[in-house]
């Protein structure tokens, strides 16, 4: 299939006088927290597991905290996902409409 979009050629920048702003893209905002949270919640559920649980063998204690490693996961990953996007939100650039658009 052919591309059809047109795409206007590079504009050549002085990189010695033209400050650098780094803009954070939403999905990596919200990776990347997700993945954070998702790891230490995991940890967080299996160490709670192990001290707080009353399991009779050792069978019984890796079940539990398998239990616990994917609820905690699971857990860490949806509080990450809405802190990564309300950083993104905040820090965020707005990328305006294009304007050569028919619709």
């Amino acid at each position: 299939m052919e591309d059809t979009d047109r795409q206007s050629p590079p504009v050549e920048h002085d990189t010695a006088q033209t400050p650098r702003i780094r803009t954070i893209d939403p999905s990596e905002a919200v990776t990347g927290v997700a993945i954070v949270l998702g790891i230490l919640g995991g940890a967080i559920g299996v160490v709670s597991t192990l001290f707080l649980s009353g399991a009779s063998s050792v069978g019984s204690w890796i079940a539990y905290c398998l239990i616990a490693a994917l609820a905690g996961g699971s857990a860490g990953i949806v509080v990450g996902g809405m802190f990564g996007a309300i950083f993104a939100v905040t820090r965020g650039i707005t990328v305006p409409a294009r304007s050569d658009r028919q619709g």
